[in-house]
């Protein structure tokens, strides 16, 4: 199953994917985790097997003309179909005992143009995991609607919503539904990040109406000082009930068996 992960920025979609894919992990499926965030930063919250620093696919624009044949073809042209068999065991990384990690790191500067080719990298990317090969695909979202509204995410089965308590993130949770629903993907969950109490549990219900919370995680300050100190965070145990019922919600809204 693939499963893209979003919301607005700063609300913890970088530490959810790694608290879900290592809770995957260890639940025994095979995880692959895609940082398609120009802020990467997925790796600092996965336990990667080596050390040292991780090359994202963006800092080789070579390989990304080559892949996607951006200035090779007419207009401005670009392959929707890029064979990018060379570019996971490239650029893959180990974490967790042989998981792996694909960091993208799509970033530009002002005025330097459209994502076209890195677009046409990432669906060749998300469509040409191979049944049997991994059994999850995580990809942790750039902030806001970039990816949806693009159509990059076009490949995956479901997306998680991310929202915090307050409005704003979950206004952008309803444009994230809006816009998935547009692409054809149907599952779409909202969940709650960072709440104190059952307070703010009732209150961001009340925003969302009928639909309904799949999984709340509470402030932890754990969390936060591994952050600060670097290091990939540690799972609550209070997190767990939370995290196993996504897994579940998710294995039977996707087409996978658990193995």
């Amino acid at each position: 199953m693939k499963i893209a992960i979003a919301g607005k920025g700063g609300v913890g979609k970088t530490t959810l994917t790694g608290l879900l894919a290592r809770q995957m992990a260890e639940d025994g499926y095979r995880v692959l985790a895609i940082d398609a965030d120009p802020d990467a930063n997925l790796a600092s919250a996965l336990p990667l097997d080596q050390p040292g620093p991780v090359t994202p696919l963006a800092a080789r624009t070579d390989l990304i003309d080559a892949l996607s044949g951006r200035g090779a073809l007419p207009g401005g042209m670009v392959l929707l179909n890029p064979d990018i068999g060379a570019v996971l065991p490239e650029f893959r990384r180990s974490w967790g005992g042989g998981h792996s990690l694909l960091t993208l790191g799509w970033h530009k500067g002002g005025g330097e143009g459209c994502y076209c080719a890195e677009n046409a990298v990432l669906k060749r990317v998300l469509s040409a995991v191979l049944p049997g090969a991994t059994d999850v695909v995580l990809v942790d979202a750039e902030a806001g609607l970039e990816h949806l509204s693009r159509g990059t995410a076009q490949a995956v089965d479901a997306v998680l919503a991310v929202v915090q308590p307050g409005s704003r993130s979950v206004e952008t949770a309803f444009a994230i539904r809006e816009l998935a629903a547009g692409l054809g993907i149907r599952a779409v969950f909202p969940v709650l990040v960072g709440e104190r109490g059952p307070n703010d549990v009732d209150a961001v219900q009340s925003t969302l109406g009928d639909w309904p919370i799949l999984a709340h995680l509470p402030w932890e300050d754990a969390i936060r000082r591994a952050d600060l100190e670097g290091r990939p965070p540690p799972i609550p145990e209070s997190f767990r009930p939370a995290l196993r019922r996504l897994i579940l919600t998710l294995a039977s809204a996707c087409p996978l068996e658990h193995p």
